[in-house]
C-alpha cells in the first residue's frame, strides 16, 4: 500500500509543478502582449505628435432658423410657436363654416 500512496503523492506534485508552469506561461504570454500594445500606443502617439499636418475635426449640425409669427397668420418655416389663437383657428378652419 505504500509504493501506491508514494506514487499517489508523486502523481500531485507533477501535476501542481505542470500547473505552475502553465500559469506562469499565460502570465508570460499576458505580460507580452501588455508590452506589445504599449509601444503600439507609443508609437501612434509620438507619429501624431511630430507630425506636421493639423487634423481639426468637428461636426456641422444643421439647426432650423426660428421666424416670428404674428396671431393672426401662421408660416409652416421654422420651430416657433404660434399663439394659441391661430393654432385654434388653424385646427377648426374646417368645420362649421
Amino acid at each position: 500500500m505504500g509504493p501506491m500512496m508514494a506514487a499517489m503523492m508523486m502523481k500531485m506534485a507533477m501535476l501542481k509543478v505542470m500547473a505552475f508552469k502553465v500559469l506562469a506561461l499565460l502570465v508570460g504570454k499576458a505580460l507580452f502582449v501588455s508590452k506589445l500594445a504599449f509601444l503600439l500606443a507609443t508609437v501612434i502617439g509620438l507619429k501624431k505628435l511630430f507630425s506636421q499636418q493639423k487634423h481639426v475635426t468637428y461636426e456641422v449640425v444643421a439647426h432650423p432658423h426660428h421666424e416670428s409669427h404674428s396671431s393672426d397668420s401662421y408660416s409652416s418655416a421654422g420651430w416657433g410657436r404660434s399663439s394659441s389663437e391661430a393654432a385654434h383657428n388653424m385646427a377648426y378652419s374646417g368645420q362649421g363654416q
